[in-house]
Formats: C-alpha cells, sequence, structure tokens
C-alpha cells in the first residue's frame, strides 16, 4: 500500500538527484523537501521502525553547530504521521535540545513519541574498509527498518565537512570515533585516515534519506566554532548522501576533490559526487 504523499506513477528516478529548499523557515523547508521527493510515503511504510540520526549532542552549543531542532521535529512529525510503529533517536541528544525551537511546546505529543536509544553496541566487519576494518555500531541503526540522516553542513577542521557521511560517526562507540582519530600510523589527526574510515563506516548502512541542514552553519572553525556563519537559508535533501554532501559542499565555495571523504565513498559505491552529471532541483519553501 502507497503511504501519503506517493504517486503509484512516479519510481525513484523522477525525482532529483539533490533538491534544496530556500526559506527562512526550517520546519517549513524540511516539510517541503520531503513532499518535493514524493512524499513520506516513499521512505516510511506504515508500522516501519524509524531511526533518526540528528547532529544535535552536548558538545554542540553554538548557532551553526548543531542540527536546528525544527527541521528534525518536521522530520519526526512526518515519520509519526506516516503511521511508524517507532521512531529512535540513534544518538543522545544535548539537554534542553528541543527547548531551543519555540516549537517545542506545540509538537510537544511529538517529542513524548520519541524513543531514545539505548545505546547498546553490536561489533561488526566491514567487509569493504581500506582503514576500519571493524566497528561498534548502533543496535537501533541496524535493526532500524528506515535510516534517515539528519545532519548539519558545517566546516570540519579534520574531515573540512560535516555532512550526512560525517555524520555517521554519531552512530558509533567512543572508540570506534576515537580509532578514526588516532588510529593512524602517523599519529593524531590524520584527515585521510579519518576521511577513508569515515567512508568505510558508511558502508555498514546507507540512509534511506537525508535532510540536511544548511541554513546557518559554521563556515570556519568546526565543528564546535565559534567562527565564522554561512547563512545559505537552505535545507538540502536526497537518497543518496555523497551527492546531498558534495552539493553542501558547493555552498560551502568547497571543491569536491579538496573533501577526500567523498571520494572515498564514491570508491565504495555509496553515491555520486559530480554536480554536473546529476539533477540538482532548487526551490522555494513556498512554491508549489
Amino acid at each position: 500500500m502507497l503511504g501519503p504523499g506517493t504517486s503509484a506513477a512516479k519510481t525513484a528516478g523522477d525525482f532529483p538527484d539533490v533538491l534544496a529548499i530556500e526559506g527562512p523557515d526550517a520546519f517549513a523547508s524540511a516539510l517541503r523537501s520531503v513532499e518535493a521527493l514524493g512524499g513520506i510515503g516513499r521512505f516510511v511504510p506504515r508500522g516501519a521502525k524509524v531511526g533518526l540520526l540528528i547532529n544535535g549532542p552536548k558538545y554542540w552549543r553554538l548557532e551553526g553547530s548543531y542540527t536546528r531542532p525544527e527541521l528534525a521535529l518536521a522530520i519526526a512529525k512526518l515519520c509519526l504521521d506516516a503511521g511508524a510503529k517507532q521512531v529512535t533517536l540513534l544518538s543522545p541528544l544535548a539537554p534542553g535540545y528541543w527547548k531551543r525551537t519555540s516549537m517545542a511546546e506545540k509538537e510537544s505529543d511529538v517529542i513524548r513519541a520519541l524513543r531514545e536509544s539505548q545505546l547498546e553496541r553490536v561489533e561488526r566487519k566491514i567487509a569493504k574498509g581500506v582503514s576500519l576494518k571493524t566497528a561498534s555500531v548502533s543496535k537501533d541503526l541496524l535493526e532500524s527498518e528506515v535510516f534517515i540522516n539528519l545532519p548539519i553542513a558545517k566546516h570540519h577542521r579534520g574531515a573540512r565537512l560535516t555532512g550526512n557521511l560525517k555524520n555517521f560517526m554519531g552512530a558509533l562507540s567512543r572508540d570506534t570515533c576515537k580509532f578514526f582519530h588516532e588510529g593512524s600510523t602517523k599519529g593524531e589527526e590524520d584527515p585521510d585516515f579519518l576521511a577513508q574510515c569515515i567512508a568505510d563506516a558508511n558502508t555498514l548502512r546507507k540512509p534511506d534519506l537525508c535532510v540536511t541542514d544548511a541554513t546557518v552553519v559554521l563556515a570556519t572553525n568546526g565543528p564546535a566554532g565559534p567562527g565564522d556563519l554561512l547563512r545559505a537559508g537552505k535545507v538540502v535533501a536526497g537518497v543518496d548522501p555523497v551527492a546531498v554532501d558534495a552539493y553542501a559542499a558547493r555552498l560551502h565555495g568547497v571543491k569536491v576533490t579538496d573533501v577526500p571523504m567523498l571520494a572515498m565513498a564514491v570508491g565504495h559505491g555509496l553515491g555520486r559526487a559530480e554536480l554536473s552529471q546529476l539533477v540538482v532541483r532548487e526551490l522555494s519553501a513556498a512554491s508549489r
């Protein structure tokens, strides 16, 4: 049975590879992005277990360092309205994360319905791993029937860009993430090693939907800031995490070739990064 908003006459090929919605309201832009990609029913069947990976840990407090809660609320609400059996937050959020938006009271029922991860990890071998051979990954992620990635497209000193690929680290154990930064034979903070580990880890589970916050983001001194802010005013969505991240890189004025994890992810078959060969559609939140 088709879910709400899904047309029987359309297939995945009828939708853009990357969709950018521009507008002042992140909640409305997020809703519009999913609608323009075929509706939430294209991604979330009734009765499905959904995992949301939101970039909003306790470490990120400054504007432009975390996914806006309005965006996360919009996607969570869509999942619940579509009849999801369970919507799990795959990574712990900062205390008071939802209170950062004035919509928290209005959407309190949505917030209460969200399940927090039990933070149980499962060891998995990475068959395609070049630098990362095993990882301790969220059991809730592996058990989710639908995985939705909700990152912020901000600057990152080591990886150059935080987006869908980098955000996957939120579903991994602290020890696994520590290896990304310290496991290189060259010593700490080897950017190429970090990039390869990120690409390797993403082979464990590809998102079914990516909705990226590119509204107000750190343009320098990421991931925590403080730094200069890029006010792109966009929500960027798609099913290809590499393509969405490539578009985010362009917003920052960064060449895809200057973000090694993108090329490494392409090498793993995780997506495409050459925007000139992709269908990119840019809309306003109010357009139809």
